[in-house]
This record gives C-alpha cells, structure tokens and sequence, in this order.
C-alpha cells in the first residue's frame, strides 16, 4: 500500500474533525447569547400581556450610596413600581433568605451566587432615595433555574412573573404620580 493514500487519508479524517469542532464550538457560543438575549424578549413578552397600565424599563441607572446603580428591569404601574431583578443561571439553587450566599448546583459544577435579595433591596434604596417614596415592589426572577428552597414570596421561576404582578390588582398611585415617575426614569436610561 503505498504511504501518500495513508497519508491523505488521515488528513481528510483531521479536517473532518477541525470542521465538526469548529461548527460545535459555533453552535454552543450561539446558543448561550440566545439564551441571554431571550431573556429579555421573555420578560416584554410577559409584560406586553400584562396591558397598556403597565411600562417596562430596562437598564435604567439611578445614584446609590456608593456611585450608581443599573436596574435589570422597573415595571411602573397604577399597582406599584416593580423591580425585577434577573438570575440567568442554569442548575439548582438552595439557600435561605438571610444567606449571603445561595448554593446553585448543575450538573457536577456547584457555585456561589450573592444573594439576589439583597442586591434587589439596594435598587429599591437606591429608587427611594431618587424617586421619593412609592409603593415599591421587589422581585428576583430566575429565567432559568429551580429553586429547591423556600425563598419567600418575592423570588420566583419566569413562568411566574405573569401571576406575581397581576395579584396586585389595588391601584396604589396617585393620579400624576404615574407619569413623573415615568418621565424621571426614562431620562436615566443609557439609550435615552
């Protein structure tokens, strides 16, 4: 047998291989930035369904004690002022509500994640300080994750963010109150 069709061989079986990595490689990046973009489409879709009362506000920057402060997602309505703060991660996630940190577990990789409650308590601060008082509304949504822990009320699975803000049906503003608020957040917006 001669050695060049070896040869040729088992170049075409490496370039096969090179190609299959590239395009895996490819496709895993792509699926990671859906996931993450996703997230955001599913939050306004969610909101859209809620109805003309209520307005989403993504990435607005407020001052807080030390510098400034950039809210995942401020959901403004008659009802009360959300604030909604986003947990991307995959797995499992255990801890209490006190913990400063929340064990979060997928598949063999097991990690740390600050507690969300409590960077959420700072943005509500943080809107208070800026905005004055009003009814606000925290809420730690995970897109992704399980939650294996009773973690109260206020932290909830996506698929339930519908549910959390439509079972505040009392509307607690008072009238004008809704579009200052409106006006003074859309100003600290980045793309404003």
């Amino acid at each position: 047998m001669d050695l060049s069709i070896l040869n040729l061989y088992w170049v075409k079986i490496g370039t096969a291989l090179l190609v299959f990595i590239a395009v895996m490689t490819l496709f895993f990046r792509q699926n990671g930035k859906r996931a993450k973009t996703g997230d955001k489409a599913s939050i306004r879709s969610k909101i859209e369904k809620l109805g003309e009362d209520y307005t989403l506000l993504s990435g607005v920057v407020v001052p807080a004690l030390r510098g400034m402060s950039q809210i995942d997602h401020v959901i403004v309505s008659p009802y009360g002022v959300f604030v909604l703060t986003l947990q991307n991660e995959p797995g499992r996630v255990k801890g209490r509500v006190n913990d400063e940190m929340w064990e979060i577990k997928s598949g063999r990789r097991k990690g740390a994640l600050y507690n969300p409650l409590w960077e959420n308590r700072k943005w509500v601060n943080a809107l208070e300080n800026y905005l004055g008082p009003h009814p606000f509304i925290a809420v730690v949504v995970f897109t992704q994750a399980t939650l294996k822990s009773d973690f109260g009320e206020n932290v909830i699975p996506l698929s339930r963010l519908h549910g959390f803000i439509k079972k505040y049906d009392k509307p607690r503003m008072v009238p004008g109150t809704l579009e200052t608020i409106l006006e003074k957040l859309k100003t600290r917006k980045p793309d404003s």
